[in-house]
């Protein structure tokens, strides 16, 4: 949801592009994530031996991200999106306070996701 918001949507026009690069800039684990991402034995599974090999960028990050949550069930692991949440907790705050400072976050419905 969050990962559409800022590469999908934002990526459209020159206005959303520029929210788009300045919220990319501001998320967190810019230099180690993927080095994380590859040591981790669980999340290992998902960077390794892929079609779409992943970069050191936060949009790698983001797409990452994106790619286990969508497809929580591929290598039949239930702790997998706990296992995100302790290797990168300041992710997902970071990219609903790019989001709210940015104009962006109600346009992303977030509000309506949790109960």
């Amino acid at each position: 949801m969050l990962y559409d918001r800022i590469v999908m949507y934002l990526g459209r026009e020159p206005v959303g592009r520029a929210k788009k690069k300045r919220i990319l800039s501001k998320l967190p684990y810019k230099n180690d994530w993927l080095d994380t991402a590859i040591a981790n034995a669980q999340i290992n599974q998902w960077v390794v031996n892929v079609k779409k090999q992943y970069k050191r960028t936060q949009l790698d990050q983001l797409r990452l991200n994106r790619n286990v949550r969508s497809h929580l069930h591929q290598y039949n692991d239930d702790d997998i999106e706990e296992i995100l949440y302790c290797e990168w907790p300041e992710l997902l705050m970071v990219m609903v306070k790019m989001l709210h400072v940015t104009g962006e976050l109600k346009g992303s419905d977030i509000q309506n996701k949790f109960g």
